[in-house]
């Protein structure tokens, strides 16, 4: 009798269990991500401190993208991975396919500029001949040779052409700022001063900050034809780095800004860099009730000798005085 309750509970239980998994409910982890990131606090024996252990990764400290912007041939590439770059500086060259220097050449010359001198020209052409024709008039009204009406007429004339000239002037103002707007967003994406009317054959691009590289696209070769390319280059500050880590909700109010931190990192074992907390974030990254709140935690890692690249990934140590 013992016996078959004992086993009528036992298979209750584990019914209990396996409806629980099937509805998500009770079940430990239900919820949780499949690969959620492994935060741990361990007070080491006899040492009155608790261990916050997680995992990051590495990131360049800033990271600028450049672009290709025209369509054209390299005619010279002057940087390489790893290389050291400044701001300003030439990474590579290259030859603009003849449709481009048409297309630059008519945003450096636009027809509507043309278009609205001209119309300016003529209104002021016709009014010089409607204030010629208003003296005439007021002067043969003067001498009861004209009637008034005329001289009311040609005055409201007048003044209407001075407001639509007025207007038309103020157009082609609009008009020559956008298009020296316009000539300066070129001058930065071509990588040189241009002249209003003067299309160059050449660009170049350039290093927008000091830094490395820590990426060229592999289509980037010399003699190669390429199209508006996204990503030719990426310059990358890599002193310091930044160390990302998302961190369970319990370690993470209690990590504070500007504490230190012991690193390691597989890929360079008995090496032991030191960390910086720099920031914390005060929303959590899942936000679904359902699911663990993690934080993001960001800390600095001096990199003087440049061993540390960018997507290495890292065990951070926090320790925390009981």
């Amino acid at each position: 009798m013992l016996m078959r309750a004992l086993g009528r509970s036992k298979w209750t239980a584990l019914g209990g269990w396996v409806l629980a998994i099937f509805l998500g409910l009770s079940c430990p982890g239900a919820g949780y991500p499949k690969e959620a990131p492994v935060t741990q606090t361990t007070p080491p024996p006899g040492s009155g401190e608790a261990e916050i252990i997680f995992t990051g990764k590495l990131f360049c400290s800033l990271k600028r993208r450049i672009d290709l912007p025209f369509k054209g041939v390299i005619t010279s590439l002057r940087a390489h991975s790893g290389q050291r770059v400044e701001t300003g500086e030439i990474l590579a060259t290259y030859h603009l396919a003849p449709e481009t220097q048409m297309a630059i050449h008519q945003r450096l010359s636009p027809p509507q500029i043309s278009d609205l001198e001209m119309r300016l020209s003529e209104m002021d052409h016709s009014r010089t001949q409607l204030v010629k024709k208003q003296k005439e008039i007021s002067r043969l009204a003067s001498q009861k040779l004209a009637p008034a009406e005329s001289l009311t007429q040609i005055d409201e004339d007048l003044q209407w052409h001075d407001k639509v000239q007025t207007a038309t002037r103020q157009r082609l103002q609009e008009a020559r700022k956008l298009a020296r707007q316009d000539q300066e967003v070129l001058s930065d994406l071509l990588g040189t001063a241009l002249k209003s009317g003067q299309a160059p054959q050449e660009g170049s691009l350039k290093a927008p900050i000091s830094g490395y590289i820590i990426g060229v696209n592999p289509e980037m070769r010399d003699g190669a034809e390429l199209t508006p390319m996204p990503g030719a280059f990426q310059v990358g500050v890599m002193d310091p780095m930044l160390l990302r880590a998302q961190v369970f909700e319990i370690e993470a109010l209690q990590i504070k800004i500007g504490e230190q931190a012991d690193v390691t990192l597989d890929a360079l074992p008995g090496r032991k860099f030191q960390a910086k907390v720099s920031r914390i974030a005060w929303a959590s990254i899942a936000t679904g009730p359902e699911q663990p709140a993690y934080y993001e935690v960001e800390l600095k890692v001096p990199n003087p000798d440049l061993i540390l690249k960018e997507g290495l990934k890292a065990r951070i140590v926090l320790r925390k005085s009981e």
